[in-house]
């Protein structure tokens, strides 16, 4: 759920860039900012960090709670859920740096391509933390299947009078 409401934080963020980019396709080769605009999307991004800084403490709490009853369950349950808190977290704060960045850029041309340099490198951690996660996922589940193996010998073995 939090991964998901992250997700959706961050497609707003971009699809807004975009429209605004393709609105300016027209424009002159250079689109000077102005300091006051630059200062008021700092500041925008500053207070979403703070309170993305707030959303995160939240959810590494609840993360925890999940902790404990995965543990009771699995034990390797908690793993995935800190990863997938941390992938969250990790494209959220990749997301508002980029939107820095952008807006930080002196023209457009290098506000669309600092805009490419970000989505290939949000792909790219992605594809690797959903490769790591899966085989993690792999990993659990044939040690479950191993664990629910031997419980099951230890169950139906004969014991002995």
């Amino acid at each position: 759920m939090f991964d998901q409401t992250m997700k959706t934080a961050a497609e707003a963020a971009l699809s807004q860039m975009k429209q605004a980019f393709q609105g300016l396709t027209a424009a002159p080769a250079t689109f000077p900012v102005s300091p006051a605009v630059r200062d008021l999307a700092a500041r925008g991004a500053e207070s979403a960090k703070a309170g993305f800084a707030e959303a995160e403490a939240a959810a590494r709490k609840a993360a925890a709670g999940a902790e404990t009853l995965a543990t009771s369950f699995a034990g390797a349950g908690a793993d995935l859920a800190r990863s997938a808190v941390a992938g969250a977290v990790a494209n959220a704060t990749m997301t508002l740096d980029a939107v820095q960045t952008v807006l930080a850029a002196p023209s457009l041309q290098e506000a669309l391509q600092r805009q490419g340099a970000f989505l290939t490198a949000f792909g790219e951690a992605n594809l690797a933390r959903a490769e790591e996660a899966f085989a993690r996922a792999r990993d659990v589940a044939a040690e479950g299947v191993r664990t629910i193996q031997a419980e099951a010998q230890a169950f139906t073995a004969p014991r002995a009078a």
